[in-house]
């Protein structure tokens, strides 16, 4: 059966970010708990469907637990006005929002960033930049290179040859090992074709670095705290895993005392299913509420039901 939440007051409104209207929903909590969460939403133009209900019944799970969480549309995306730019230029979008989330909820006063893929990785790059941010919550962030999607998707198809069910197919007839092998050269040599012009974007200096080198300074700059919720079902999540074993200063950036990792069981690149989902959002309430504790409180939520009756959310 799908889990339905209720929740608090929600509020839709619209505010400006460089003489573009945005639109941003708020779902409200307790006015006693400082801590408010910001969704960025990844990936390109888009409708709100798909993981954007997943967000909605994010905000719904975290408002009856008393946190707000405030969910906008950056420029090109949704409802919002304005030109898409991609995620690497969405810094004055995200400290526009902060600025409007702490002006209607002005019980908060510090900022968790929520994102997934490309909107974890524009989270991580552009949080220091922006003071009232205290914490990320980074979903299987964007890494793809050349150099690291190749990798990962060697180490995908030789761990395969490890594992008994491989060879269990391979006895059966299932699988010809020639072909698989040829399969996996053409996978990583697909991949490289593909990451080329990815791994290339600048930033809006004008320095030509890439954005991975832009991802490796924000983390160190950042002083806040960071969980990162990975899929174990999801082939970026080895990438991410291979690029932070690719130096020793990825490495010590990645172990810094503040940042946790979680794995999420069966979780792909948008937690589709509504099992990993759960899980997903029980590993993120947890960690607020163990990172971020509330203040005591009398709070009771306005009831109001979750009638959305998808199943999953789609990229």
């Amino acid at each position: 059966m799908k889990q339905t939440y209720q929740t608090a007051r929600e509020t839709a409104f619209a505010f400006s970010c460089q003489g573009d209207e945005l639109i941003g929903f708020i779902h409200e909590g307790d006015h006693n708990r400082q801590i408010g969460v910001l969704s960025l939403v990844a990936g390109g133009p888009q409708y709100r469907g798909g993981v954007g209900r997943q967000l909605l019944r994010l905000g719904r799970r975290l408002a009856t637990e008393g946190i707000t969480m405030m969910r906008f549309d950056h420029r090109g995306i949704g409802d919002s006005e304005g030109s898409y730019r991609g995620f690497l230029y969405i810094e004055d979008d995200i400290a526009a929002a902060v600025d409007e989330f702490r002006r209607r909820s002005p019980w908060i006063t510090g900022i968790v960033l929520w994102g997934g893929c490309s909107a974890a990785t524009a989270a991580l790059t552009h949080a220091h930049k922006i003071p009232a941010v205290v914490g990320i919550i980074a979903c299987n962030p964007f890494v793809n290179s050349p150099a690291i999607t190749a990798k990962a998707t060697r180490n995908h198809y030789v761990s395969s040859l490890t594992k008994m069910a491989f060879w269990r197919k391979l006895i059966h007839g299932d699988y010809s090992l020639r072909d698989y092998l040829s399969q996996g050269r053409q996978m990583v040599s697909k991949k490289i074709g593909n990451g080329l012009n990815k791994s290339q974007q600048t930033l809006p200096d004008g320095d030509n670095v890439s954005f991975i080198d832009e991802l490796l300074i924000g983390l160190k700059r950042f002083d806040g705290k960071v969980l990162f919720l990975m899929g174990d079902s999801f082939l970026r999540s080895d990438e991410f895993d291979v690029l932070i074993t690719s130096s020793p200063e990825w490495r010590a950036t990645y172990a810094k005392n503040n940042h946790e990792r979680i794995d999420i069981q069966g979780g792909d690149q948008v937690f589709a299913t509504l099992t990993a989902q759960e899980r997903l959002f029980d590993a993120a309430s947890a960690w607020l509420q163990r990172t971020f504790p509330a203040q005591l409180s009398n709070y009771i939520p306005t009831p109001h039901q979750d009638n959305d009756s998808s199943r999953a959310c789609q990229s």
